[in-house]
């Protein structure tokens, strides 16, 4: 009589359980616009089911500055419901985009309340759906973004915790692509192949024509005249470019041996990537540098400062992507909103590259941070010095024009 009763309570737990589970609706955050005015700040929520889901228990919170406060320091009650494959924006009061305010489906009663270093959760009927941000830190993560979901749409499923890279940052303000997928960035396959060159670039100055000592973002062919190593190269005078060595922008590489510093792990790896992968044989390749809009053409110790391009490639993104730099790290200047490809910043490549070479423990995102990961072919980390300047290393990713 016993175990009839027990397995009597067990059943009906089970059943109370699936019930709760299958009250609980496939309901995501599928952007979050953290606008340049913050009367503009949005959240776009998206239904990739075929069923209709009611709003009526469903609720967003917000936490401000590293909150954990119980229910959110900001909630905010929705209404009404989402059709099957449909999209449901909450916008604020004080909105002044027109887009915006012709596709919001729910106006709160004030500006949407966050900064871009603020967690948004979403919660039906008391339990967590998913989540934007991690709760508890209060770091920036998305500030003066259009943060669009990682996928095709029809495959987006929520997630009970925050995950950098299920996000794209897009260029601020993308209120054109509210309630549609008409974004051209949707995948890890799209940002794995890395930024292409756009044509206005290529019809910009490389000097600032108002000030001689500012890069305007102008791409110029040039001719290369020689590697210093993983970050540095020298490029002929010419279509503006001033002739000299070029220091690559939003890289770090390792050290090699020089008049001022010893040599690093991975620092002639990096240099041999360089020159006998992405600069080799110039002469049979197109090479442009960019100039860095608004910002110096020039660094500290007097070598121009750019973006180099090899047959339409990115460098930077490539030498990344091989893990043969420090972090290029996570905030957004304003001349990452002048750098882009399909109104993704340059920036955004980056940090999926990134992203690829930690997940795989390449270069410098292997070992000793991650014990499995690759070792440097140039150095003994048992003496911690350097062994060869001619390491026997090959690249993990085919360059696009191979």
């Amino acid at each position: 009589m016993k175990k009839v009763i027990t397995m009597f309570i067990i059943l009906t737990s089970l059943i109370t359980i699936q019930a709760c589970q299958s009250e609980t609706p496939n309901l995501v955050i599928s952007k979050v616009f953290d606008a340049t005015a913050s009367t503009n700040n949005a959240i776009e929520l998206y239904n990739p089911t075929n069923e209709t889901i009611s709003l009526d228990k469903t609720e967003i919170r917000i936490y401000n500055n590293g909150s954990t406060t119980d229910g959110g320091d900001h909630a905010i009650s929705l209404k009404g419901s989402i059709e099957p494959l449909n999209y449901y924006v909450i916008s604020g009061k004080n909105a002044t985009n027109q887009t915006l305010i012709e596709r919001t489906n729910y106006t709160f009663d004030s500006n949407l309340p966050f900064n871009g270093n603020d967690v948004i959760e979403l919660f039906y009927n008391n339990q967590k759906v998913d989540q934007f941000g991690l709760l508890g830190y209060d770091i920036n993560f998305s500030v003066d973004l259009t943060m669009i979901r990682l996928g095709y749409k029809e495959d987006y499923i929520a997630s009970l915790e925050y995950d950098q890279y299920n996000y794209i940052a897009y260029l601020p303000d993308m209120f054109n692509y509210l309630k549609n997928d008409d974004h051209e960035i949707k995948t890890l396959e799209q940002l794995y192949q890395g930024p292409q060159l756009e044509q206005r670039y290529l019809d910009m100055p490389y000097v600032d024509p108002d000030n001689n000592e500012l890069g305007y973002g102008g791409a110029v062919i040039v001719n290369n005249t020689g590697v210093a190593d993983g970050d540095t190269a020298y490029f002929q005078a010419m279509n503006g470019y001033p002739g000299g060595s070029m220091r690559y922008f939003y890289l770090n590489t390792p050290e090699v041996d020089g008049a001022n510093v010893s040599a690093e792990p991975w620092g002639y790896v990096a240099s041999k990537y360089n020159k006998e992968y992405l600069l080799n044989d110039p002469t049979s390749k197109t090479i442009r540098v960019q100039s860095i809009p608004g910002n110096s053409l020039q660094e500290g110790y007097g070598r121009n400062l750019g973006l180099v391009w090899v047959n339409g490639a990115l460098s930077q993104f490539w030498i990344v992507a091989e893990g043969l730099s420090e972090d290029v790290g996570s905030q957004y200047q304003s001349y990452d909103y002048l750098l882009t490809y399909k109104n993704v910043p340059y920036l955004t490549f980056l940090r999926f590259a990134q992203y690829r070479a930690e997940l795989n423990g390449w270069g410098t995102k292997g070992y000793p941070t991650n014990p499995d990961g690759e070792k440097s072919p140039d150095w003994n980390y048992d003496t911690r010095k350097n062994t060869t300047q001619n390491p026997v290393w090959t690249p993990h990713l085919q360059l696009p024009w191979i």
